[in-house]
């Protein structure tokens, strides 16, 4: 990988060198590039096939699909309703009677049928070859070990986002009556900006950023100043609304708390060290992107989006590791940087691709989706290893006859290699399930005090996650839970003797 990543400057010198006039979204030039996406998302729907167990055994994915099967209705977390889209095939599998492995491989390719479908409207319905590149950098350029943790809303949030740009422009283009204009932009875009909150950050820096360019813009004054100020007052809307509940309301607080004071403390993030490391370990290629758009911007003259898109990037940046200061994980690292993607690629496709040899951009992309689809793979091992340790446990309660355990928290070495460890409880029915046990298999992960204040004596009781659902609300066409015991509480080395 390394040795490939070094002939990258090569080649942006050569894109830097072009001649050429800035060429509209819709130039033709652009569409063998755009063609490129569904060919990657294809191959990762492909992917998403072949490693529908690592991704749809880990942390939300099972948690979702036990919601869906079991409630019988859309699961939708903190108000982020475009996630509904990810849910409709696992969902109607299950009203179907579909068997566990199947709803688990609907739901594994149920993104990706998205994001395929996103890039080919975009690409044969409104021809907007610029988005359709967004997307498929934004699902290459900073994906490891996020490719096994799908169910982060701001992917989902971010096909919409550009699934609604190129709706709008298509309309404006048309003359529409500006009541039906309105009406279609706010309702678009409240869709995307509530799938997740950092959707709202790209979608802000994509209008201004589209809107400076008069030669492409769409929109008159009227469209541009009223959609503006609609695009603004959900933004805010968004953020007031996350202030004040769930689970964004405890990153919200971490920015809205923060004194400016401290900032010199941002160099000792974690976010911000997790960001550098990676990027010089395995995404060089982000800040050659960024880099070679720049130059494009400044041999454009385009000065104001050149100091929109540097301060954009750069609060980014900050605002990421205020908000998540004391995460680690790498899947979720990435999920919260994979925006900056399309921050950052925006004035490289838009100012730099079209003047490229159309050759030397097809090569330059299908090496570079090749680069990082290699990365992906070379990402599964912990992902297997951690299913290998729900395997192994299930196994030794098979072995000492356990149907229901608390295992008190696992040894260092152990919760390490699980990454992460709150949905053990339907990751191991759904193991159990697969493995053909009736009843079915469950353990979960407590600390004392958890033990003491959420187990439970009940026979008839599943303890979830983050609830007790009695066996009653569980779908006995999927689930046959055992009645007859309690929880037996044991620790990890004693029960993996």
């Amino acid at each position: 990988m390394y040795c490939l990543q070094k002939f990258y400057p090569i080649i942006f010198i050569f894109t830097l060198m072009s001649d050429g006039n800035h060429i509209p979204a819709k130039n033709a030039s652009l569409k063998y590039i755009a063609l490129a996406t569904p060919v990657l998302l294809f191959i990762l729907m492909a992917g998403s096939v072949l490693f529908y167990k690592e991704r749809m055994l880990y942390i939300d994915a099972p948690h979702v699909l036990f919601r869906l099967i079991n409630d019988g209705h859309f699961w939708i977390e903190e108000h982020r309703y475009g996630s509904f889209i990810s849910q409709v095939l696992p969902l109607i599998g299950a009203k179907l009677h579909f068997p566990l492995r199947v709803l688990m491989l609907l739901y594994s390719v149920s993104f990706y049928v998205f994001y395929l479908s996103v890039a080919l409207i975009l690409i044969y319905g409104y021809r907007n070859y610029v988005l359709a590149i967004l997307l498929g950098l934004y699902f290459i350029l900073f994906v490891s070990e996020s490719y096994y943790w799908p169910n982060n809303e701001v992917h989902q949030g971010i096909a919409w986002l550009l699934l609604i740009f190129g709706a709008n422009f298509s309309i404006a283009a048309k003359k529409r009556p500006l009541i039906y204009t309105t009406l279609l932009f706010t309702a678009s875009f409240f869709l995307a900006v509530w799938t997740h909150p950092l959707v709202m950050l790209a979608g802000v820096y994509l209008w201004f950023f589209f809107m400076a360019d008069k030669a492409t813009w769409p929109f008159t004054k009227i469209q541009s100043v009223l959609f503006s100020v609609i695009l603004l007052i959900l933004a805010y809307i968004k953020f007031h609304q996350g202030m004040h509940h769930g689970y964004d309301s405890s990153k919200i607080e971490a920015l809205t708390q923060f004194q400016f004071r401290k900032i010199k403390t941002i160099f000792d993030s974690p976010a911000l060290h997790f960001l550098l490391r990676n990027t010089l370990k395995g995404f060089l290629l982000i800040p050659m992107i960024f880099l070679a758009g720049i130059i494009g911007l400044l041999k454009e003259k385009k000065y104001l989006q050149l100091i929109w898109t540097i301060g954009f990037v750069c609060g980014y940046v900050i605002l990421t590791c205020i908000t998540f200061w004391d995460v680690t994980s790498c899947s979720y690292l990435e999920c919260e940087y994979m925006p900056l993607v399309i921050i950052g690629c925006a004035p490289f496709v838009c100012y730099v691709l079209p003047k490229m040899n159309v050759r030397l951009a097809v090569g330059l992309f299908a090496c570079m989706y090749i680069l990082y689809l290699i990365n992906i793979y070379n990402a599964a091992p912990p992902f297997k290893n951690r299913l290998a340790i729900l395997e192994r446990i299930n196994e030794k309660m098979k072995e000492k006859n356990f149907t229901k355990i608390i295992i008190q928290e696992p040894e260092p070495y152990a919760d390490s290699a699980l990454i992460n460890n709150w949905a053990a409880p339907v990751e191991s029915i759904f193991i159990s399930k697969l493995n053909g046990e009736v009843p079915q298999r469950t353990f979960i992960f407590f600390n004392t005090d958890e033990i003491k204040n959420y187990s439970t004596l009940a026979k008839d009781t599943l303890l979830g996650s983050f609830e007790k659902r009695s066996v009653s609300h569980i779908d006995s066409c999927y689930f046959q839970m055992d009645t007859t015991t309690k929880y037996t509480v044991v620790t990890y080395s004693e029960l993996m003797k």
